[in-house]
């Protein structure tokens, strides 16, 4: 008649080096609960928070006219109470506030993203802080900065410098039973050089080397240290990716051409959801993204544990059978 009973074991060291190991990667492991969220923000819990700060700004006089507009996001799934935001200029050397204002946001609706903009006027040149603080029932949640310098007035026979900031894209609805989608593509623009003559900015998406589609906005003439967006409208079958880039020609001889460096899919963005996506000038080099998926340090342990862990049991399996045991995991037949 045969029994069971169990066998102990003496404890090796490296037991309980394995064991230390495993504990370390499966604290890492749940420690590790951040996801991303839209506009490459990452967020560990569902909360409403300042996803971007955008600032355009106008010459006037000595000092500039700022236009700011800050994108709050909602993550919930419900919609939000009432929401403000505070937005205060702040002199980067000498840390004082020289304009604020408030921004009435109103509610926000369940998974979805809202804007609004307020313009503040600087009356100096100088470096300056654009701080803005999200605000529920006198409650800070989250706030966000951006940074913008004010030049000197430029002189009239200075040549503009137009450089390509990023690009805003917005999908406002679908058409042809959402077999196309009707996109919003906003390119930022900033001029650190003089007045420039009249501009022209040419918009072009392409799906494949024998498709492209082009819009085009006349910006008129942009005056020194000025930031500003243009503005044109595509309708685009839903079911492609894209790549975009942006031209702005100077009564018309091209001055500058960039792109977003990835390609756009389209039925991958929701409706009325703005995304900013950065533009490169042509012929820069980018750098390629990490690829998704690549063991990082907490995986690194998990596989050398495993590792061991497998050897040691494969080890006593040898010894179990050396010794005419049948039973694993310390139990043996008599």
């Amino acid at each position: 008649m045969g029994f069971r009973v169990p066998i102990k074991y003496k404890k090796s060291p490296l037991l309980f080096f394995i064991g230390f190991l495993i504990s370390i990667s499966l604290v890492l492991t749940s420690s590790s609960g951040c996801f991303e969220k839209p506009g490459g923000i990452f967020r560990e819990y569902e909360e409403i928070f300042i996803q971007d700060v955008d600032v355009m700004s106008t010459p006037q006089g000595e000092g500039a006219l700022l236009t700011v507009t800050p994108y709050i996001r909602n993550d919930q799934n419900t919609d939000s109470s009432m929401l403000s935001v505070k937005v205060k200029i702040i002199d980067q050397e000498t840390r004082l506030i020289v304009a604020e204002k408030d921004i009435d946001m109103g509610y926000i609706k369940a998974r979805s993203l809202a804007y609004n903009s307020v313009s503040l006027g600087v009356a100096d040149p100088g470096d300056y802080e654009v701080e803005a603080q999200l605000i529920k029932e006198g409650q800070l949640l989250d706030s966000g900065s951006s940074f913008v310098t004010i030049k000197a007035e430029t002189f009239a026979d200075q040549p503009a410098e137009i450089l390509l900031t990023d690009m805003n894209l917005v999908i406002t609805q679908f058409t042809d039973r959402d077999a196309k989608v009707v996109v919003d593509i906003s390119p930022g623009v900033y001029n650190q050089g003089g007045d420039s003559k009249a501009l022209t900015m040419v918009i072009t998406a392409k799906s494949d080397p024998y498709t492209a589609y082009t819009e085009s906005d006349e910006l008129g003439i942009v005056k020194g240290s000025s930031r500003l967006r243009g503005h044109v409208r595509f309708v685009l079958p839903r079911r492609a990716e894209y790549t975009f880039s942006v031209t702005v020609e100077e009564n018309g001889r091209e001055i500058v051409t960039s792109e977003v460096p990835e390609p756009i899919k389209m039925d991958k963005i929701e409706r009325q959801v703005t995304k900013n996506y950065p533009l490169v000038e042509e012929d820069m080099p980018v750098e390629a993204p990490e690829e998704e998926g690549a063991p990082g340090f907490e995986g690194s342990i998990v596989s050398a544990a495993l590792l061991l862990t497998a050897c040691v049991m494969h080890r006593k399996g040898l010894k179990s059978k050396k010794d005419g045991n049948e039973g694993l995991y310390g139990w043996r037949r008599r």
